[in-house]
């Protein structure tokens, strides 16, 4: 790992590549395998890069942009580099009445570049202008209260909103702060901060799909600055035909990468595609390069960690567990319904060496699931970024939990069963989980074949299937926050929902009697 790390660092340091591009190849390459040099700085194992990160924070300067035709409808504050790169923003909206008002919509600085001041800086800045401005300043403080950070507003002068119109006026909103600067006395301040949370409040779709818009051109401009960075740092490799597994992994990395961003953007509020990902170009002789999409490095050379039910630990085959990074890798692909009409289209023959331009034309990764039928049983490896470990093994404690207390109830005449981890395993920089193969399919994979699907399209707009599964999760959901409180919020929140479903028909299994459609059972995973 050490001397794939050095050898990337050593080609952006020739090439000269920007520090923010730096970061974006580093980070996208290795992700949280950085954290496994021990007590080091992340990137100190790149000669000088700390430094150079000082160096580069002790130059920066605010820069404020207003709104203009061509530019998006916020209020910015970027700060820039001395080379004119941007590290981080605050994007503010001018409201006039009740009050003249900025709310701070978002306040970002880029990873490698926090905890060094920058966030302060750039809220002093606004401070300053404030106070110039003669406006008050309305945020939405979202960072968690364990956070270092939670307090950085109160430092600098804000106040809980409760504070200044009473704690029975909030109603829920205790989150939102307010500045006053020192020149504004308006009077009726209490009844305007009022009118102004309700403005807000009620503009907040509105704000919240500019925002989106802004954040997914700003997006897509970074992943095609990496790109370019990708193919300027191996045009070497790309120009002489050599195709090492590295240079297969940063561009299968980057091309994952971007799939997954457009399958997170199509659910955003107000995006209607306008500002659109097939403008990254990929040219063909990426597109022809073989797919790496597991790491075949790590920084602790020979450990492997397996964990999980003892008996089926200790069960696996030798193979795996001398190698499991190879053997896993090795199984057949998962048969989901998105991935068999490819496979159908290709003659049947689901070949292990799959190459870029299939990843773009499936629209997703189909190595990450992998089937595994060990004793006469049927699983399921699913590989997964070493970074959630900790969610998933907090995932496993809550799964316990929802099967205590849900194992005889029914939603919708549908029982709710729990398919945790039963194996954990980490290997080469990957972490592959285990578990149960169920007799169905993710919930969201479900809902698109019934409304996308030729063949399921007629059924379902016949007799409400897809109604039938939502308005289950949804009961199911409410269930969960009833029993377990708004505490466990996220973790319900990042459940995922498996609807029983027959893989060789590609229809889903329902129950169909004189009260209407529904299902046996739900699966939680």
């Amino acid at each position: 790992m050490r001397s794939e790390v050095s050898g990337i660092g050593e080609r952006l340091k020739k090439a000269q590549i920007g520090l923010k591009d730096t970061f974006a190849v580093i980070d996208m390459a290795f992700e949280y395998q950085l954290k496994e040099f021990g007590d080091l700085f992340p990137y100190e194992v790149f000669e000088g890069l700390n430094e150079l990160i000082g160096r580069t924070v002790h130059g920066t300067r605010i820069e404020r942009f207003k709104p203009q035709q061509d530019r998006q409808l916020f209020h910015t504050f970027e700060i820039h580099t001395e080379g004119g790169e941007i590290l981080g923003y605050l994007n503010m909206i001018y409201l006039r009445k009740p009050l003249p008002c900025y709310y701070l919509v978002y306040v970002e600085v880029l990873p490698p570049f926090r905890g060094r001041g920058l966030g302060n800086k750039i809220l002093k800045t606004f401070k300053k202008f404030a106070e110039d401005e003669g406006t008050v300043g309305l945020l939405d403080n979202i960072i968690p209260s364990e956070e270092p950070t939670y307090d950085i507003y109160t430092k600098l002068g804000w106040k809980g909103i409760e504070e200044l119109i009473g704690d029975g006026m909030v109603n829920g909103d205790r989150d939102y702060m307010v500045f006053i600067p020192s020149s504004v006395k308006p009077s009726d301040l209490k009844d305007k901060l009022l009118k102004l949370l309700y403005k807000v409040k009620r503009k907040r779709s509105v704000i919240d799909m500019h925002d989106n818009e802004s954040m997914v051109k700003r997006t897509i401009a970074e992943f095609q600055s990496v790109y370019d960075v990708l193919e300027q740092l191996f045009e070497i490799e790309l120009s002489t035909g050599i195709s090492t597994p590295f240079m297969r992994f940063m561009f299968t990395k980057f091309v994952t990468k971007v799939l997954g961003f457009r399958r997170r953007i199509a659910t955003l509020l107000g995006f209607t595609g306008g500002e659109s990902l097939e403008q990254i170009s990929i040219s063909d002789r990426i597109k022809d390069l073989p797919i790496q999409s597991y790491s075949l490095w790590d920084s602790k050379e020979g450990q492997i960690g397996m964990w999980g039910e003892e008996r089926i630990v200790q069960s696996l085959p030798e193979g795996l567990k001398r190698d499991p990074t190879l053997y896993i890798e090795g199984l057949p692909f998962y048969r989901r319904p998105y991935l068999i009409p490819w496979v159908e289209k290709r003659g049947g023959n689901c070949s292990l060496n799959l190459k870029i331009s299939d990843l773009l034309e499936l629209d997703f990764d189909p190595t990450k699931l992998r089937e595994f039928r060990h004793e006469g049983v049927d699983y399921i490896f699913e590989r997964v970024s070493p970074g959630f470990l900790p969610s998933v093994e907090k995932k496993m404690r809550f799964l316990s939990k929802i099967a205590e207390s849900f194992s005889e109830r029914r939603f919708h005449n549908a029982t709710v069963q729990v398919n945790p981890p039963l194996a954990i395993i980490q290997d080469r920089g990957n972490l592959y989980i285990l578990r149960r193969k169920v007799d169905g399919i993710h919930s969201e994979e479900a809902l698109d074949q019934l409304r996308t699907s030729l063949p399921l399209k007629t059924m379902n707009r016949e007799v409400g299937i897809d109604r039938t599964i939502v308005v289950t999760i949804n009961e199911i959901s409410k269930g969960l926050m009833k029993v377990f409180g708004s505490g466990h919020r996220k973790e319900i929140e990042d459940l995922a929902f498996f609807v029983p479903w027959d893989l060789e028909r590609n229809i889903p299994k329902v129950t169909v009697d004189v009260k209407g459609i529904s299902l046996d059972a739900l699966w939680v995973a």
